[in-house]
C-alpha cells in the first residue's frame, strides 16, 4: 500500500528489470515482497538471504546512501546482526533514484514495549558499541530532525499534538504531553561532541532470532547527533519494569533522559494520525511510544 503522496511506483517487474540491468548475476534468484515493510523502503527478498531496499520517494534517498556508505565500516563494532549492503544500485530511466541489495537478517520484530528483560543488556550493549564508534567524517543530525537541537523542532511539535489528540483524546493528554516537550526542550542541549546514533530504535527496526535480540535493520536515519536518540529506545521497547535498568547501563543523565522521552512522544504523536489507515505496525508503536512517555516519571 503507498503510504505517501509522493512515492514512485515500484513492482516485482521494476526489481527484476533493475537487477537484470545491474546486478544479472542475482536476477534468476526467487524474488517476493517482503513481509513487512519500511515507512521509507520498499523490500524485495531476493534468494533467501539478499534483500533489494528501494526508496519509496526522494526524502528516503540520503539515508539509503548514508547506508551504502558507513554500514560495512561499522558493522564490525556492533554486537547484534546489520543488513551490509552488497551491491550499489545506480539510477535508470525507470527508477530515478539508488538503490542497493542488501543481507538480508532473519528474525521476528519487537512488539512494542516488548522487549523482554534478559535483551535488555543487549541493546544497551548495542547502543554503547555504536555510540563508542569513531564518529569522524559521519553524516551530522539534519537540521530539524531528531537526535538535533529541540528547539528547532518545537513548530513540529506543536503541529503533531492536536491532529493526534483527536484520533485518540484518552491517550493525548496534550497539557502533559506539552509539559514533557517544554521541559525537554528549555533543558541544557547536547554540549558535547556528536556520537553515532541510529535514530529509530523502535521495535519494527529491531529482530529476535533463536529466543533473543539478534539484528538491527533500517540505519537510514544513522547519523552523529546526541545520544537522545537512541534512549528513545527506552520508551519505544523496553517496559516501565525494565527502563531504569536500560538508562543505568546507558549511563544516561537527566537532561538525556527528558530529550530522548520528548523525541519518542514526537514520533508518537507525528506517526498516529499519519499511519492511522496504512500501516497498522506504525500506529501501534505511535501509541506505545505516547503512552510510555506521557506515564514516565523522569
Amino acid at each position: 500500500m503507498r503510504l505517501h503522496d509522493d512515492e514512485v511506483p515500484i513492482d516485482l517487474e521494476l526489481v527484476r528489470r533493475l537487477l537484470r540491468g545491474q546486478a544479472p548475476d542475482l536476477a534468476g534468484r526467487d524474488l517476493r515482497p517482503a513481509p513487512a515493510q519500511g515507512t521509507d523502503n520498499l523490500m524485495f527478498i531476493l534468494g533467501g538471504d539478499l534483500v533489494v531496499r528501494l526508496p519509496r520517494k526522494a526524502a528516503a534517498v540520503d539515508g539509503l546512501l548514508v547506508e551504502r556508505r558507513w554500514l560495512a565500516t561499522l558493522a564490525p563494532r556492533l554486537p547484534l546482526g546489520v543488513p551490509l549492503p552488497v551491491v550499489d544500485g545506480e539510477p535508470t530511466s525507470d527508477y530515478p533514484f539508488p538503490w542497493a541489495v542488501c543481507r538480508w537478517l532473519p528474525g521476528a520484530p519487537v512488539a512494542p514495549g516488548g522487549l523482554r528483560t534478559e535483551d535488555v543488556p543487549r541493546l544497551a550493549e548495542f547502543v554503547r558499541a555504536l555510540r563508542a564508534a569513531d564518529p569522524t567524517g559521519g553524516p551530522p543530525v539534519p537540521p530539524g530532525r531528531r537526535a538535533g537541537p529541540l528547539s528547532a523542532y518545537d513548530a513540529v511539535f506543536e503541529r503533531a499534538l492536536g491532529p493526534a489528540a483527536r484520533v485518540d483524546p484518552g491517550l493525548v493528554d496534550q497539557r502533559r504531553a506539552r509539559a514533557v516537550w517544554h521541559a525537554a526542550r528549555d533543558a541544557p542541549a547536547w554540549s558535547a561532541p556528536g556520537v553515532w546514533v541510529h535514530r529509530d530504535l523502535y521495535g519494527g527496526n529491531l529482530l529476535t532470532a533463536g529466543g533473543r535480540l539478534s539484528g538491527v535493520i533500517d540505519f537510514g536515519g544513522l547519523a552523529v547527533g546526541d545520544p537522545a536518540g537512541d534512549v528513545m529506545a527506552a520508551f519505544h521497547v523496553v517496559t516501565s519494569e525494565d527502563r531504569g535498568a536500560f538508562r543505568a547501563l546507558l549511563a544516561v543523565d537527566d537532561d538525556t533522559w527528558a530529550r530522548g522521552r520528548a523525541w519518542a512522544l514526537a514520533q508518537g504523536l507525528e506517526a498516529l494520525p499519519y499511519y492511522l489507515d496504512t500501516h497498522p505496525g506504525m500506529v501501534a508503536m505511535a501509541r506505545q511510544a505516547v503512552a510510555a512517555t506521557l506515564a514516565d516519571q523522569g
